[in-house]
């Protein structure tokens, strides 16, 4: 499966847009912290996952906000912790 930034960046904005217009111009966010799958067994859907580790959303949005900022380059990493607020907005807010 290939897939278009453009494309990827256009249906971000539709669902965003639409999240506004639903009435939500803001979340909140009343829990911080998540368990997280290790990279090398989120997608070895054969065994049964293990070594989970605790990501914390208040971290990945300062990390976020950092590069946001100026203060920190972009980096690829930046959309693992867009992924995890993203998560929990869309699994949170069911519009």
């Amino acid at each position: 499966m290939k897939i278009k930034v453009s494309e990827l960046r256009h249906m971000t904005n539709l669902l965003l847009d639409h999240l506004e217009r639903s009435g939500h111009p803001e979340v909140e966010f009343t829990e911080d912290f998540y368990w997280n799958i290790p990279e090398e067994r989120l997608y070895s859907v054969y065994e049964d996952p293990s070594g989970f580790t605790v990501g914390q959303l208040s971290d990945d949005w300062n990390e976020l906000r950092q590069i946001g900022s100026g203060q920190k380059p972009p980096i690829g990493y930046g959309l693992v912790w867009l992924s995890s607020l993203l998560r929990r907005i869309g699994s949170k807010i069911i519009a």
